[in-house]
């Protein structure tokens, strides 16, 4: 009931759906179930299938279609291929199907996930939910939750919301700024956009973690990637572990002839880009993707692995980068013109001294983003524990010190939010 009543206070509509999509996917898979044990359980049960996929379907395709319309639907995007995953594990007996319906029902409007995931499988979330007691009090487990809501919010308001009122400024009106100047927007959006939603995520695991369920890790330094295929098994990794397992795998993957990975290869790519928005800057976006990867698969991959990894790195980052160009621009026709006025040929020159003010005034940010990236914090922090512990019986002042800083945290992000324009969630929208 907390989730329904986390999800109403968006809208109506998108209670209702969640609501429909549950009681849907819910007696789609106990009819699985049921067909399956009769004569007619092949033919019978792949109907079943599509049948239930075609209907969870449609909302997520009516709210992809039209934005502007009353179809505006929080977290269907996720919660969809969730109930899509449990229906298809159910048809290939990789689990029976769930008959308590309140357990299915928290595992598909979870409220921590339900808005930008992670996408859940039901051999893990579900059987926790089924599993669940009311254990004693963890304090280890607590303060760990804690800790990663605390982060979570901290890249949300601090980092993320500051970069956002620069990254809006510069992308509302590109034609009047520098080359260098839409450069940095660019830059400080591949980080805007890692800080709030790997935010997000870390305050949905840490909420769950509080409450004894442990949600999927969803992100894991995508930036110190050393190839595209590196980079995509570190960012979003439960949207692309999803369509490796229920898209490419099913579809032959790379068990194939040649043609038919490239194949397997374009469907993934293609529905990556629809899942994000049904607009063609989306669709560029995971062609774009889909073309690195084949020629990583071709030669590309051979030629990194026999390079130092530095040059790999430098590599993956420059078109990351450029791809969030494809993503961050509102149509087709600004893409070019972007790119363009990147390189100083949009009447604006290269460089100004506005440009050097922004990036004296940022730089401090950039570099704590940058580091933020990297496993520097979490290392340096596991380090000092272990020095101390070796040296001193008593690690009161370590603990304290982590106390110390959970709150210096919480009253930056307290302070951003206070002083920002209320900033959602970016994969709010998708």
């Amino acid at each position: 009931f907390t989730s329904y009543f986390f999800c109403l206070t968006y809208n109506l509509q998108s209670l209702i759906v969640l609501i429909y999509s549950t009681v849907v996917s819910y007696f789609i898979g106990l009819l699985i179930d049921r067909v399956a044990e009769s004569r007619f359980s092949k033919k019978g049960t792949l109907i079943c299938l599509w049948s239930g996929i075609a209907l969870c379907m449609l909302p997520l395709i009516m709210n992809k279609a039209d934005k502007n319309s009353l179809f505006v639907l929080i977290g269907v995007s996720f919660y969809t291929l969730q109930e899509i995953g449990y229906m298809t594990d159910i048809y290939f007996h990789k689990r029976e199907a769930e008959h308590n319906f309140i357990n299915y029902a928290v595992f598909v409007a979870f409220f921590p996930k339900l808005v930008s995931g992670p996408i859940e499988r039901s051999n893990d979330l579900l059987d926790q939910i089924e599993n669940i007691s009311q254990p004693a009090f963890d304090y280890d487990r607590a303060r760990e939750g804690f800790e990663l809501i605390l982060w979570g919010y901290f890249q949300k308001s601090v980092i993320a919301d500051s970069f956002s009122h620069y990254v809006d400024k510069v992308y509302g009106q590109w034609e009047g700024y520098t080359g260098a100047t839409i450069l940095l927007a660019t830059f400080l959006f591949a980080f805007q956009l890692y800080a709030d939603f790997s935010g997000y995520t870390n305050i949905a695991l840490g909420a769950a973690q509080v409450m004894g369920l442990r949600l999927r890790k969803n992100f894991s330094q995508p930036y110190l990637a050393v190839s595209i295929k590196d980079f995509w098994r570190r960012w979003h990794i439960t949207l692309s572990t999803f369509f490796r397992d229920y898209v490419y795998i099913p579809l032959g993957g790379s068990r194939c002839s040649k043609l038919k990975n490239v194949r397997n290869l374009f469907v993934v790519w293609l529905l990556t880009g629809f899942w994000h928005g049904a607009s063609w800057n989306y669709v560029l976006w995971g062609l774009y993707f889909f073309v690195f990867l084949l020629m990583e698969r071709a030669f590309l991959g051979k030629l990194l692995g026999k390079i130092p990894s530095i040059f790999g790195h430098i590599y993956a980052l420059i078109v990351v980068f450029f791809g969030w160009i494809l993503f961050r621009s509102e149509n087709m026709g600004n893409i070019f013109v972007i790119l363009k006025g990147m390189l100083g040929k949009n009447g604006n020159g290269f460089m100004n001294i506005h440009t050097e003010i922004i990036l004296k005034n940022n730089l401090f940010f950039m570099i704590f983003a940058v580091l933020a990236c990297t496993p520097l914090f979490k290392a340096g922090r596991e380090a000092l524990l272990l020095w101390h512990s070796r040296r001193s019986r008593l690690a009161y002042p370590v603990y304290v010190g982590q106390v110390v800083l959970m709150v210096f945290l919480w009253g930056l992000s307290v302070l951003a939010l206070v002083g920002n324009s209320y900033n959602p969630f970016l994969y709010f929208q998708f």
